[in-house]
């Protein structure tokens, strides 16, 4: 009887192992998805501002300003209309930005520190806040783009016009107020 069994396993052996060789192993089941609420962030290129941000600082009669926040907007500047872009050590309320892109309340009562440029048709203009230091070029910023509702710029100026009281070394990203 023992010789029976073992003949039989033997051959369910012969039989079976090259059966189970053509068979494939069973795939894992699939996960299913699961449903999650993900704010969307949008993607910064490398070396890119979040918008909204300000990196740099500006000198102002040897006063040193770091500036953080940057705003934009469209406004009448110089009788026409020109991209306003706002430059500050202190968040501007975003209820007060719109009024603040149109006539500087905050920037002119010096509750907040910053640059304001107009860029326009015939090139930039920059005011220091405080102190009211102005200069205008027939040159845009460093670099600068507008992509959408993004402004993008840098501004370098070692402050030789004015005998270094008044220098800027800005990076910003801005996103253009309606």
């Amino acid at each position: 009887m023992n010789r029976l069994i073992g003949t039989s396993v033997c051959l369910l052996s012969v039989v079976m192992v090259p059966a189970c060789a053509h068979m494939k192993p069973a795939a894992p089941p699939e996960p299913k998805p699961v449903a999650t609420r993900q704010a969307v962030i949008p993607v910064e290129r490398p070396g890119e501002l979040p918008v909204g941000q300000a990196n740099g600082t500006y000198t102002a009669k040897g006063q040193v300003v770091e500036l953080k926040y940057a705003y934009a907007g469209k406004a009448q500047r110089f009788g026409e209309e020109s991209m306003v872009i706002l430059l500050t050590d202190k968040p501007i309320p975003p209820d007060a930005v719109a009024e603040e892109i149109k006539s500087q309340k905050l920037l002119l009562a010096e509750s907040i520190r910053g640059l304001e440029y107009v860029i326009d048709k015939n090139g930039m203009w920059v005011r220091f806040h405080p102190g009211q230091y102005q200069e205008s070029s027939g040159n845009k910023l460093k670099e600068y783009s507008v992509d959408g509702d993004v402004v993008r710029g840098i501004d370098e100026n070692d402050g030789s016009l004015s005998d270094g009281r008044y220098a800027r070394s800005v990076k910003f990203a801005a996103a253009v107020v309606k």
